[in-house]
């Protein structure tokens, strides 16, 4: 048999005879497909064919009996709707054995995206993990075992939405649960935001039950179910004492080495948050109403979120702050906030310390410095959020740093182009994905994300000069989810198609927590350059600049890569990955430079008109005003850089350059913004 086949047939008929469901009998046996409520919880009950019965029992039991004359089936007993916070406690029997196909789960369905998910405590002759087709997503600890993580996709199959094409995911413990009488709890938020730090995102919960299947097999079980008290583990939910976590190595920690301390409280007590570095779950804590500094004082490298994952009813939570690597980062001037609730749905867009709905603030990365003034906190060793990319070789004799960004992918050429940059240790590099390759190349995003970030180019590169407010959010928003679901982090960049910019497109992608980059080299492999023409564009980087080349059909930019690493190293100039919070070129993990870098060149600050062509070697600016050439300046000046302060150069006047350890914006180019764009901010 093939695992694919297990799970609803005909859901849509079961949906269709809930009406047919028990909603307050006791003891009452099912032999036909229903849905319903008995006792207070909520049960499902299908079979495709054959003598599979299950019993309602008081509270939260069930009974269930079948023979081989079933060829699928599923039922159990929890709630509707579901959600990702729930701590669920089962015992009683599981009477089958090592030789039959069927198993125990915490079983459910989201919509938007439409995911089937498992939780699977134990099974008999068939491992779920194993199933066909699938991508491993690793591995974490919850609840006194391990679990394997593995995502599928079912192609026109039975859902709760009639045949559809969707994703399983499952959490298969490790060692799983025996047969006969069992017992057992499990953190669902652990599971959640485990396959969220992979990209694996749930939505809008229907039910979630304590499921027994069988598939052409024989067996029966006794299982009660209830919600109760988290069993522990490295990503579980702390206790109630206010300040507690759940990773062992938190204790108080210290601002300027290592470690990270979050402000945070809730504003009616209860709410939970985890500390999530590099997508992993570090630490945990129940809030309550009185600001707390929440601390871990661990050694993990990546990019920082804080996560709220149990809204309901008035609980909202309130981040004031981050302290790490020697610096105080601020909720409301960070990028993204998922968890805020604005224009008519949570994760609207805005930036704020409030978050109303389960979500998360990025905070940047351990290493960053938005400050200027950092102490070097935890900085070594440490990966990206989408990668455990090389960093390029040895990053200590680095003068700068340049951004290599490849543009439409994932393609057929995916794999060779990623060889070539392991082979010439040119990396990291910074993916920028079309949605529709991602959705017709998904297996190929592994080998990106060894190699480097993947970031959004929209779902279909259209252009978007002319498009309203809602069509430029409904691209981003379909490539955002397109390559959450390959398995990539959420991005953080939007490279807009052709490189076109205007106001419409900007606030699009900031409601998506998207910041809009274009580039400050062409390579012209688009438009039919020559390997040698390519890395001729690669001889005029400078520090902190990027490249635009492309995944594709291009081949002269494979035949290029080779010369571009050697090029590069003859300029001390190394790949690094862009900053979110700059839309600069900067070191990857562990990356320092051993000189002060180059000044940058002027990117260009005069508008573009749209151009119908296939691609412009120009980022196109579509702006309806422009200030002055000539603003004022001083040491009392700061440049607003579309909603982002920045200190403006004293030693030039246009491009960006590299001041007091820290970079800075000339006020011309400062100016050359147009109207929704910022612009200088004098004392």
């Amino acid at each position: 048999m093939k695992f694919p086949t297990i799970g609803k047939r005909a859901l849509t008929a079961l949906v269709c005879t809930a009406a047919f469901g028990v909603t307050t009998a006791s003891a009452q046996t099912l032999s036909s497909n229903s849905t319903g409520t008995n006792n207070g919880f909520y049960y499902s009950f299908w079979k495709d064919s054959g003598d599979a019965s299950m019993t309602l029992g008081s509270g939260g039991r069930y009974t269930s009996q079948w023979t081989n004359g079933t060829n699928n089936w599923v039922g159990g007993k929890g709630w509707n709707p579901g959600n990702s916070s729930r701590v669920v406690s089962y015992s009683g029997n599981f009477g089958v054995d090592n030789s039959q196909n069927s198993y125990l789960a915490f079983y459910g369905w989201t919509r938007s995206p439409l995911i089937e998910y498992y939780v699977i405590e134990s099974y008999g002759s068939y491992n779920p993990a194993s199933c066909s087709g699938g991508t491993d997503m690793g591995s974490f600890q919850s609840d006194g075992a391990t679990y394997n993580v593995r995502r599928c996709q079912r192609v026109n199959q039975p859902s709760i939405d009639g045949n559809q094409t969707f994703y399983q995911y499952f959490s298969v413990r490790n060692p799983k649960k025996g047969f006969g009488n069992i017992t057992g709890t499990i953190t669902f938020a652990n599971h959640a935001a485990f396959w969220a730090s992979k990209g694996m995102n749930l939505g809008t919960h229907n039910y979630q039950i304590m499921a027994t299947e069988g598939y052409q097999s024989r067996g029966s079980s006794d299982i009660t179910v209830s919600e109760g008290t988290s069993g522990g583990g490295t990503s579980t939910p702390a206790s109630s004492t206010p300040a507690a976590t759940s990773s062992s190595r938190s204790s108080t920690a210290t601002t300027g080495g290592s470690g990270v301390v979050v402000r945070a409280r809730g504003v009616v007590g209860g709410e939970h948050i985890n500390l999530l570095i590099g997508g992993t779950t570090v630490a945990s804590w129940n809030l309550t109403t009185t600001f707390q500094d929440l601390s871990y004082t661990g050694n993990a490298s990546g990019d920082i979120q804080v996560q709220y994952d149990n809204d309901s009813g008035n609980l909202d939570v309130v981040v004031d702050y981050i302290r790490v690597n020697g610096e105080t980062r601020q909720a409301e001037d960070m990028d993204y906030n998922t968890g805020l609730y604005a224009n008519g749905s949570c994760g609207g867009g805005g930036n704020s310390e409030l978050m109303h709905c389960n979500g998360v603030i990025g905070f940047g990365f351990t290493y960053d410095c938005f400050s200027g003034n950092c102490s070097g906190g935890s900085t070594g060793g440490g990966t990206t959020s989408s990668s455990a990319a090389s960093t390029g070789g040895n990053t200590n004799n680095c003068a700068g740093y340049v951004g290599i960004t490849f543009d439409d992918g994932p393609t057929s050429n995916t794999p060779n182009l990623v060889n070539l940059l392991k082979q010439n240790n040119l990396t990291p590099v910074t993916w920028f994905n079309q949605g529709n390759n991602v959705v017709a190349n998904a297996n190929y995003m592994a080998a990106q994300l060894s190699v480097g970030e993947v970031h959004n180019h929209s779902y279909t590169h259209p252009q978007m000069g002319s498009m309203s407010y809602q069509q430029v959010y409904d691209e981003l928003n379909r490539a955002n989810q397109a390559i959450q679901t390959a398995g990539a982090p959420k991005p953080a960049l939007f490279r807009p198609p052709y490189g076109t910019v205007n106001s419409t497109i900007q606030q699009a992608a900031q409601a998506l927590g998207l910041r809009v980059i274009t580039w400050d080299v062409d390579s012209q492999d688009w438009n039919g350059a020559s390997a040698t023409a390519i890395v001729n564009a690669v001889n005029q980087l400078q520090n902190g600049q990027v490249i635009l080349m492309h995944d594709g059909s291009y081949t002269n930019t494979n035949s290029a890569i080779a010369q571009i690493a050697t090029t590069l190293r003859n300029k001390r100039l190394c790949p690094g990955r862009i900053d979110p919070a700059t839309g600069r070129a900067v070191a990857p993990a562990g990356g320092t430079t051993s000189s002060t870098p180059a000044t940058s060149s002027s990117r260009s600050s005069t508008p573009v008109v749209i151009s119908s062509s296939s691609r412009s070697s120009t980022p196109v600016v579509v702006s309806s005003s422009s200030r002055s050439s000539t603003p004022s300046t001083g040491s009392n000046c700061q440049c607003n850089w579309w909603g982002t302060l920045y200190p403006t150069c004293v030693n030039q006047t246009s491009g960006w350059g590299w001041e007091n350890n820290k970079n800075c914006i000339g006020s011309t180019t400062c100016s050359s913004q147009g109207q929704y764009g910022g612009g200088l901010v004098c004392n």
